[in-house]
């Protein structure tokens, strides 16, 4: 067996390793940082997470989507948790968008909302993380399950000292959170899936071979993604129709777009938004 590389990925805490074997079989292997890394809270259950979304996954057998071999958890293992899973062939598409033409990019932003799509078939009895649905504790109500979400991220900025207006910051939050009452069906979503790092393409045919990253999945609501924030005709085409886009709807994608540490810079002029709106839907 021989370690072909190894790689960091800048928006995880994982070491993740490509591993060829003697037959020429390849395989990836996800290992948990060492104890003494301080993490994020929803990066304690990263790789957990991302076991269980493979798992479910497997259901609808996409070729985009990368089996998982084996996970060894912490119970198991005295050092470290983590999984093996298929090697997927492929160039990250931050590294060929420049090479791309416009038809190539739209019929990627379509195949890519397709694929959105059919992760999001994916449902669930109750809304959360995955291992506390799993665990028979995630929440009857996406209004719940939000607001627990958001209040980890915030105590995530004030335990590294970020300065932000927090006690507003709740405050609108729960004063819009009726909004997110309209999404009642629980659906696997991958908050940062559509990444132009985490997505890889085969270099010959320029088509998504496959997706990288699976830890930031949980039960909610879909339109939570990351490329729902500006989606291209193409994506949506794709994807299929969006729900009404009314003021709840703007509302809900406001607090969406504000569930990301790396949205933290912007978390104050969406809550200045959020304050100057009255809540008449």
């Amino acid at each position: 067996m021989t370690v072909f590389g190894m790689w960091c990925n800048s928006c995880s805490p994982l070491r993740v390793y490509h591993l060829k074997l003697s037959n020429g079989h390849q395989l990836i292997v996800k290992v948990s940082p060492p104890p003494a890394i301080p993490l994020l809270r929803r990066e304690r259950i990263s790789l957990e997470t991302e076991v269980r979304a493979l798992t479910i996954l497997a259901r609808i057998n996409h070729p985009c989507i990368p089996r998982l071999y084996r996970y060894i958890s912490y119970d198991a293992s005295p050092n470290a948790s983590f999984l093996v899973r298929q090697y997927v062939h492929g160039i990250p598409l931050s590294e060929m968008q420049n090479t791309l033409s416009a038809k190539d990019l739209n019929d990627l932003d379509r195949h890519l909302g397709s694929l959105i799509k059919a992760i999001g078939q994916q449902f669930s009895t109750a809304f959360g993380p995955l291992n506390k649905v799993a665990a028979g504790t995630g929440s009857y109500h996406w209004r719940d399950a939000f607001v627990t979400l958001f209040e980890e991220i915030l105590r995530d900025a004030e335990d590294m000292f970020i300065h932000l207006p927090y006690s507003q910051i709740r405050r609108e939050i729960y004063r819009w959170s009726f909004t997110l009452d309209e999404i009642q069906t629980p659906r696997l979503v991958v908050i940062n899936v559509g990444r132009p790092s985490e997505v890889l393409l085969d270099p010959e045919t320029r088509q998504i071979s496959g997706l990288l990253e699976f830890g930031s999945a949980l039960w909610g609501d879909v339109m939570l993604a990351e490329i729902f924030e500006s989606p291209s005709d193409a994506f949506l085409a794709g994807f299929g129709p969006l729900p009404s886009r009314g003021q709840s709807h703007f509302i809900r994608s406001l607090l969406n777009n504000a569930t990301e540490m790396q949205a933290r810079r912007r978390l104050t002029d969406l809550i200045h938004t959020l304050t100057a709106m009255n809540p008449v839907l």
